[in-house]
């Protein structure tokens, strides 16, 4: 089966050449004037003249790239091109017979009312928004943060199916699926936990994002290596033609901000860095303390030449900290990622060509302050590759990869029989999909994605996504999406102590079943008038193979682990107005997750045959509503969350261990244990919080401008409970009422 799969790729790499198209071309890659930046989403359109019948259109991705193909040469064209807030362009076109023309067009700024025609574009993914969530900046901004600036991850928080354990330990659970089968892309970079200690903030800020696609489940052909979701993050490039910079200090972190043109027009650079001040400032404004420290760099080198465009990116996060304080117990985690993403759509290539390279670690420890006792980090080096191609006159994007991992592991032996791992796993990735549009209301994308390695099955992962537009736009939009995933790696945590937030990473071991999951996803989206909308989703999620680690009665960290099957599904409904200068966004999710496994593989204690429990993330219910509004140069915001409660593992009791006859209970009275009840057994309480924010962007003379936020962070002061610690036998809280007042001095 791999064998025929790379085959079929060899051969639709010389096709072309064979069958190229003696229709013409044209490539738009389309720039705000104001900073020389790609504009996200434009459209992109070819009318006869006078505007009289729409022929061709596209939509710019990330790059501010699209192509137009197969236009008909000897006949005039006329080429408009708009996006919201800027000024439409338009121009008269003549092909010749096979022609391709190139065009780089810069929009200007436009103040005032907006007559804003619209065209429905074959975006990047046109078979329905089931399972995806498009994030803007502007949705970004919109989330009280503590800092002048929103984050990712508060956003990513308010979508139903995202469940945390707290407003701490960075750890994402995403309909039903764990942490580490998540995959989590910037700029097809895969990072491993770019989430902060605190789960306020990630690496991404809302100056960095320039946008965002979460994908629950039901994810295309070219994402592979993940078995529950994908986060797909891109981030913005540095300005073009100016020089600027800013620096902003909240009561939670400081930052700075310096980005400006290399070449104009051409190249630019970005750097951000950010660091946290709670530890700090939290005793003497909330009167307690709060132990973790967090910070991350971002730096960016952007080309775009006329017919390249490159992005070299670098990120650097450090976390550290007590996830519970007072345990005396420290967890720490890295990531350093360097890589470059190029996009080449040269005349003399056929289809454009987009190639990925670079390298990703991740390094995560747990011990007290002077002693590290757990340890694991992975390390990747990778190259990817896709491609589109157009045999017989069938679109068809297919690509490959390598991806080589190293595995490192040293935990101490009071946790485990296991001490060490070093591994190192290369994986073979390849990809195909077919975006087929055979009339205006329906479209389809069938692919199969396949991954190989050494000492383990070739995956074999077909995958299916279609939709239905009944009066062939997108105002309304029945959506379907289905599909295999697997996973070469696993990720090993003691999900009964909320408390620890440390993950032992490792490969699946030759002759073990690799870690899978069907997905299946029904969705349905109305739009009435151009301010609402409204969707509503139902999914299934079954996992096999999940790696847990086996359970004592005591506390202790299992590396060998036992096999587990998930089941989550559940639904969604969300709403959505925006109409200036209102806004309101509110959604609901109920979801169900349970996990079985052979109770004598688990933990000899537990009497049923097959112990069937609902894991830590298991949340019923899930309400949050964003609104905001603006009036008198002011933006007013306010988030408002509703949640159930998640299951815990109550503590059964304590003893001393003893091993005899190697230790005398006379001298040594034994090591003190903690005694589990029966995992999962009990639930928290529900949990609710506020929070509130005002902004304004004050202009100073000189091109300098000061942005001012203040807010409250749970603003009616309510006791949610993050965990009963099971070592204090203490409740921990979450945040209580916390104020803040921000500022941001800037220079344009």
């Amino acid at each position: 089966m791999a064998f025929a799969f790379l085959t079929l790729l060899i051969v639709l790499t010389i096709i072309p050449a064979a069958y190229a198209q003696q229709t013409s071309l044209l490539r738009v890659v389309v720039l705000s004037e104001e900073d020389g930046n790609p504009l996200v989403g434009s459209n992109v359109v070819l009318y006869l003249p006078g505007g009289e019948r729409l022929l061709y259109n596209c939509v710019t991705n990330s790059d501010g790239f699209c192509e137009i193909r197969n236009i008909d040469a000897n006949r005039e064209y006329e080429l408009r091109i708009s996006y919201i807030g800027f000024a439409a362009h338009w121009q008269k076109l003549n092909f010749e017979k096979g022609e391709r023309k190139t065009l780089r067009i810069d929009l200007e700024p436009e103040v005032g009312e907006i007559n804003e025609f619209t065209v429905q574009g074959n975006r990047e993914i046109t078979t329905g928004e089931v399972g995806i969530r498009r994030i803007g900046n502007e949705d970004v901004a919109r989330i009280p943060t503590p800092g002048v600036d929103g984050d990712l991850v508060s956003y990513i928080q308010t979508v139903p199916g995202v469940v945390s354990t707290g407003d701490r330990g960075g750890d994402l659970y995403i309909r039903g699926g764990t942490p580490e089968q998540n995959k989590i892309l910037v700029d097809n970079l895969p990072v491993i936990k770019p989430f902060h200690i605190s789960n306020m903030f990630s690496a991404f800020s809302e100056e960095v994002v320039q946008n965002a696609e979460m994908y629950a489940g039901g994810f295309g052909a070219e994402y592979s290596g993940a078995t529950s979701s994908v986060i797909d993050i891109n981030l913005r490039p540095g300005n073009m033609r100016n020089f600027s910079g800013s620096g902003a200090v909240s009561p939670y972190l400081v930052s700075l901000q310096l980005e400006g043109p290399v070449k104009t027009d051409r190249q630019s650079i970005l750097f951000t860095a950010r660091t946290s001040a709670i530890e700090e400032v939290a005793p003497s404004l909330i009167g307690k303390e709060v132990p973790i420290q967090f910070s991350d760099i971002i730096g960016r080198y952007t080309i775009q030449e006329d017919n390249i465009s490159c992005n070299i990116t670098g990120i650097l996060t450090e976390d550290s900290g007590e996830v519970v304080p007072d345990r005396q117990v420290v967890h720490s985690w890295t990531n350093s990622v360097l890589g470059a993403r190029c996009l080449g759509y040269d005349p003399r290539f056929e289809y454009p060509i987009e190639i990925s390279v670079g390298y990703t670690g991740f390094e995560n420890k747990e011990g007290t302050t002077a002693t590290t006792e757990r340890y694991s980090a992975i390390r990747q080096f990778y190259v990817n590759t896709n491609l589109k191609e157009k045999p017989f006159g069938i679109p068809v994007n297919y690509g490959f990869g390598v991806n080589l991992r190293t595995y490192d592991i040293k935990l101490d032996e009071q946790f485990t029989n296991y001490t060490s791992l070093d591994r190192v796993v290369p994986v073979i990735n390849v990809f195909l999909s077919v975006p087929w549009k055979p009339n205006n209301k329906w479209a389809f994308q069938p692919g199969l994605t396949s991954q190989i390695s050494l000492d383990t099955p070739v995956s074999f992962e077909p995958r299916l996504r279609m939709s239905w537009q009944p009066d062939g736009t997108n105002r309304q939009q029945l959506s379907f999406a289905a599909g295999r995933y697997v996973q070469f790696m696993s990720g090993v945590s003691d999900q009964r102590d909320i408390g620890t937030v440390f993950t032992v990473l490792q490969p699946i071991n030759s002759g073990d079943p690799l870690p899978s999951s069907l997905h299946g996803i029904v969705g349905y989206q109305q739009k009435i008038g151009n301010a609402f909308i409204a969707n509503v989703e139902g999914y299934v999620k079954d996992h096999k193979n999940i790696p847990v680690s086996k359970w004592e009665p005591e506390a202790r960290l299992q590396i060998e682990t036992a096999l587990a099957d998930g089941f989550s599904y559940g639904f969604d409904v969300r709403f959505r107005y925006s109409n200036y200068p209102f806004f309101v966004s509110s959604g609901y999710g109920w979801s169900v997750v349970e996990y079985e496994a052979v109770s004598g593989d688990l933990g000899a204690w537990i009497e049923e045959p097959v112990f069937k429990y609902y894991p830590a993330h298991d949340q019923r219910h899930k309400l949050n509503t964003v609104i905001g509004y603006q009036f008198a140069g002011f933006e007013a915001n306010m988030r408002w969350e509703l949640g159930s409660g998640k299951p815990y593992t109550r503590v059964f009791g304590f003893d001393l261990s003893v091993r005899v006859p190697a230790e005398d209970v006379v001298d040594d009275p034994g090591q003190v244990r903690t005694l589990y009840s029966r995992p999962f057994g009990e639930r928290l309480p529900y949990y609710h919080r506020l929070d509130v924010s005002l902004n304004r962007k004050f202009s100073i003379s000189g091109g300098w401008s000061l942005s001012a936020e203040t807010g409250v962070i749970n603003a009616y002061n309510r006791n949610n409970v993050f965990n009963y610690d099971l070592n204090t036998l203490q409740r921990v809280n979450q945040t209580p009422l916390f104020p803040y007042l921000s500022v941001k001095l800037s220079k344009n």
